[in-house]
């Protein structure tokens, strides 16, 4: 009945902002995040559901900071408390059984903010994600992840091997895993992330792969959120918010100069041709309008030459929906997804978490570049 009523009525994060924006809890970097936000463009990328899970959000962050961010809004991301039995198949492919029931771990550990049976559901997925990386060449990248950042805001956590082992820092070090598949890092590159969420994916490759440069595009709390995180995780970077940069030069000049920026979605308009050796996105774009989707494609068309994106295989974008509007169906096997068809399929496998997602690789091929770039001239006129 909820969802019905908020398809129907949909909450709007704005209106919800300017109730609260004073609120002495909230910093300086927030409110400037937000008020730049909510006077963009960038705005209108909003989905209905991103609208009420900000909503939540930042109902945390008034209360607590971002002390709690990890056990409150980062299930909002990627930290799962429950999950259904077609999101693990995966993973019990490699695993001893004999072998797991002879590991030292705090499995029965009660996290903070969790109940007992998500606390173990939680602590059961962080075994099954620490056994299925041993399993790969890429173990041996867990001790370059931050404690401080990847377990720091009271994340839950178990140790296992006298290491603290979270669900972000394995799926993180998976996810790393299927893009180094598709492309090979190396210093001269430019990597876009749209959707970075608390900035998981971000560090994790910039704590392996430190000189590439870095540019996040995403909307608040979360921009705010891995804005926080990576200046914590990289006190030696240059790193600046750039959302309020209007000019385009300046705008492309300050990128290439920073060894991580933060942009609005928006922004992807003004930035040069093929600019990008890479854009990723991950767990996000299956919770977009498809309006949005077209949007961000067409962006990325013009800017990148490569795309690695993970999306649920088969899902629904819920709340896009109402009163003579279905529900957006998102099936990738149905071509749901807006995928130009100028673009290059070179990589597609199933995750090993949640092994419904896909994991997919383009080449883009920008035939049509001049035309998307007038388009969208057009369009921002």
């Amino acid at each position: 009945m909820k969802k019905i009523f908020q398809k129907i009525f949909p909450k709007k994060f704005g209106k919800f902002w300017k109730k609260v924006r004073n609120d002495k809890n909230f910093d300086k970097d927030l409110k400037f995040i937000s008020d730049t936000f909510i006077n963009s463009k960038s705005y209108n990328f909003v989905s209905n559901q991103w609208h009420l899970l900000n909503i939540i959000s930042y109902q945390s962050i008034l209360k607590n900071g971002l002390k709690n961010y990890g056990s409150e809004i980062s299930t909002h991301f990627f930290t799962f408390i429950d999950f259904k039995n077609e999101y693990i198949k995966n993973l019990f492919d490699q695993i001893d059984k004999n072998q797991i029931l002879s590991i030292r771990s705090d499995i029965f550990k009660k996290q903070n903010n969790f109940d007992y049976k998500n606390s173990v559901t939680y602590n059961y997925l962080c075994l099954l994600l620490y056994e299925n990386l041993k399993k790969t060449d890429y173990y041996k990248y867990l001790k370059y992840l931050n404690d401080e950042t990847f377990v720091g805001f009271n994340h839950p956590f178990i140790t296992i091997d006298n290491i603290k082992i979270s669900t972000d820092k394995i799926i993180s070090l998976f996810d790393f895993e299927k893009i180094n598949k598709f492309h090979n890092f190396n210093s001269t590159d430019k990597i876009l992330e749209i959707g970075a969420g608390s900035g998981r994916l971000s560090e994790c490759i910039l704590s392996i792969e430190n000189n590439i440069n870095y540019t996040i595009c995403d909307i608040p709390p979360s921009i705010y959120i891995s804005y926080k995180r990576l200046k914590l995780a990289f006190p030696n970077k240059k790193i600046e918010l750039l959302i309020d940069c209007l000019n385009k030069k300046e705008l492309n000049d300050k990128i290439r100069k920073n060894e991580i920026s933060f942009i609005f979605p928006h922004q992807l308009n003004e930035i040069d041709s093929n600019f990008f050796n890479l854009t990723v996105a991950v767990d996000c774009f299956h919770e977009m309008d498809k309006k949005t989707l077209i949007k961000y494609f067409e962006y990325i068309e013009i800017n990148s030459q490569k795309i690695y994106f993970s999306i649920w295989e088969k899902t629904k974008n819920w709340y896009s929906g109402g009163i003579f509007k279905k529900t957006e169906r998102l099936d990738f096997n149905k071509g749901d997804y807006p995928i130009p068809k100028n673009w290059n399929n070179i990589f597609k496998e199933n995750l090993k978490f949640p092994s419904n997602h896909l994991g997919l690789g383009y080449k883009i091929i920008n035939s049509n570049l001049k035309f998307f770039k007038l388009f969208l001239e057009l369009e921002c006129e």
